[in-house]
């Protein structure tokens, strides 16, 4: 016994204490005062030593560090989420050390957390630890507004003056906390580089459609008629929006990294080919010839990672016709083979070349690919909560239901505008009813290219990898294609004729995630979405709703609308409004009977008219216009 503890004395004799910031090896960690939970914040550990301090060292150096109510003696005995966990790399002996490691950290609970940080070698030897840095964890930003409006409604009903007292205390606090939350430097969403009167989009979600006019998509008789009369006078109608080139791929490249058409992405890239030699100027553009850019060429997805925000593709088919064994997410060919799907099938309608993000090896050759570019089919369990939605979202259809086939390779389904029209009417308001959209989100829908034509505006630069920026058109673009942005930072009804493009598009989202400018998207004078778009700066979703509903139209349809008595009938009725939610669960009355309306309008009553005359059928949606009808019944 004697001789084991001789024994453990001289271990631990041999083991450094745990160095304070003046000994010999130290760690010190930096956070924000205070972060909003859930909401990506800095973390900074700096590691340093004198010269010769960490000769003793185990191989290699592990720096680990946890969120704790209090920090234990060790990292395993410290209860908490593990923010660092990382080995470093391995002193020179007899030389003085200096490590540095920045990450983006997020925190789910809610309170105050003490950062523990802990300096280890591989026997899990501690050599320095820090756990004097804390930091004040707050509510999310959405929870946050909501319990200011909540306490603002009941400071405006309070009717005793002590509780008005008590409340206002309440509410003084709960402004602080919404400060820090939502604008306090405790976010991501801080860094936007707006035009003052511009409102910061929080979550955008983008859908690109396929080849078609501007004047065909939104004409008199639109035939597609939710996105060319619903959604454009729902939100922001921009009919000067244009491509950037011919064909489909070079579209979709530019408008997540600003890289200009080149003959092979001009040609869909029907062979999956390296760009050579993909050497940079020194405004980022590319030089060279072919599909998949090199590593050193960045797209807004990873310029979301960087800046601790997340981004996610969501390209539908893309888990169709998967083999056994094989990931479902990150679809493409390998490097050097054929492109499988140019041409749709009837079970799998995928296109690689609508999908930008597998076209740059900084994304395909990181995990970060698998993760985030995924089936369509993962979107609406995203958006069940704004904490677990990305901030940036790319929707690409499959070839029937972006208008690309007018006959799908699914003869079950509608393909052209019908299929446009039926796309949209799914997924557009099942992100509209999301709590990300509500918190200042924004929908964009345009086409990738027109379908005649290759004009082009806003300055877009030729080349310098292609002379003829519209491919197989002889243009310097890719024609008017027309977009729509709806948001609660739009008032319905708006129109800008500002021109703008996908290069415009892609400064715009950067600057609204406070990104530095791609390729050409920094291309100088180079306009972006403003207040001619932005025409609601409060962003106000209520007030949105409520001034949608003031503008609102509805008109009401019923078959049959002449029924003869004591006959048993089945009318059906058509509830038709400008905006959606006047359509959508409005009750009906006839004959004594009632029904809802479903996402569409319509709404069923079978009923048996027992007197002649004029029967009258009503319809009304919550906040809205009554709509009436009438049925003649006449004797048998």
């Amino acid at each position: 016994m004697v001789l084991l503890a001789a024994l453990a004395a001289a271990l631990l004799g041999a083991q450094p204490a745990a160095a304070a910031l003046d000994e010999p090896v130290s760690v010190t960690a930096q956070a924000p005062q205070a972060v909003a939970a859930r909401s990506a914040f800095p973390l900074t550990v700096d590691v340093a030593a004198e010269a010769g301090a960490l000769d003793i060292a185990a191989q290699p150096l592990r720096l680990r560090v946890r969120f704790a109510p209090e920090c234990g003696g060790s990292f395993a005995g410290t209860e908490g989420p593990t923010a660092i966990d990382r080995s470093l790399l391995a002193p020179t002996p007899g030389a003085s050390y200096t490590q540095s490691v920045t990450v983006k950290a997020k925190i789910g609970a809610v309170g105050p957390e003490t950062v523990c940080a802990f300096l280890e070698d591989s026997d899990e030897r501690q050599f320095a630890t820090d756990t004097e840095e804390t930091l004040r964890v707050v509510p999310p930003c959405p929870a946050a507004k909501r319990k200011l409006a909540r306490l603002k409604r009941q400071l405006r009903h309070a009717s005793s003056k002590r509780k008005r007292h008590r409340l206002k205390k309440r509410l003084r606090k709960a402004r602080r906390l919404a400060k820090l939350a939502c604008g306090g430097g405790a976010t991501a969403s801080t860094a936007a580089n707006l035009p003052a009167g511009v409102p910061q989009i929080k979550h955008l979600f983008v859908i690109v459609l396929e080849n078609e006019n501007a004047e065909a998509t939104f004409g008199a008789n639109p035939p597609a008629p939710y996105l060319g009369t619903t959604l454009r006078e729902d939100g922001a109608y921009i009919p000067n929006y244009y491509g950037i080139g011919h064909v489909s791929l070079d579209n979709y490249i530019a408008m997540v990294s600003g890289q200009p058409p080149n003959p092979q992405t001009q040609s869909d890239c029907q062979i999956y080919t390296e760009m050579l030699p993909g050497t940079q100027r020194e405004d980022g553009v590319a030089l060279g010839q072919g599909c998949v850019f090199p590593r050193g060429v960045r797209t807004i997805a990873n310029q979301l990672e960087n800046s601790g925000l997340r981004w996610r593709g969501y390209m539908q088919d893309m888990a169709n016709s998967v083999p056994a064994g094989e990931p479902a997410t990150c679809r493409h060919p390998a490097i050097g083979a054929i492109d499988p799907t140019q041409k749709a099938r009837a079970a799998d309608q995928y296109a690689v070349r609508h999908n930008p993000f597998v076209y740059f090896h900084s994304i395909i050759d990181f995990p970060t690919c698998g993760e985030n570019d995924v089936d369509l089919e993962r979107l609406p369990a995203d958006l069940a909560s704004a904490s677990a939605t990305p901030d940036y979202a790319f929707i690409t259809p499959d070839l029937c239901s972006d208008g690309h086939d007018e006959t799908c390779a699914n003869p079950a389904l509608p393909g052209g505008f019908a299929g446009i029209d039926a796309f949209l009417r799914e997924w557009v308001p099942r992100i509209e009813a999301s709590a990300a959209y509500h918190d200042q989100g924004a929908i964009l829908v345009t086409f990738d290219e027109s379908a005649s034509g290759a004009d082009s505006c806003c300055n877009e630069p030729t080349g310098p990898n292609t002379p003829n920026n519209g491919g197989p058109d002889l243009g310097s673009g890719g024609g008017r294609v027309g977009a729509v942005m709806i948001s609660p930072c739009i008032k319905p009804g708006t129109v800008t004729q500002t021109p703008y493009n996908h290069y415009s598009f892609l400064r715009w989202a950067e600057d609204d995630f406070g990104l530095s400018h791609l390729a050409y998207a920094g291309t100088a004078g180079l306009k972006t979405f403003g207040s001619d778009v932005f025409t609601r700066p409060g962003c106000d979703p209520e007030a949105a709703s409520a001034a949608k509903k003031a503008n609102a139209w509805t008109r009401l349809r019923v078959r049959p609308h002449k029924a003869f008595r004591g006959e048993e009938h089945r009318f059906h009725f058509l509830l038709r409004s400008n905006v959606a939610a006047c359509r959508r669960n409005a009750l009906v009355k006839f004959a004594g009977h009632r029904a809802r309306t479903d996402g569409h309008g319509q709404a069923l009553i079978q009923v048996r008219p027992h007197h002649s005359g004029r029967l009258i059928a009503t319809a009304r949606a919550p906040g809205c216009e009554r709509a009436v009808a009438r049925v003649r019944v006449r004797h048998s």
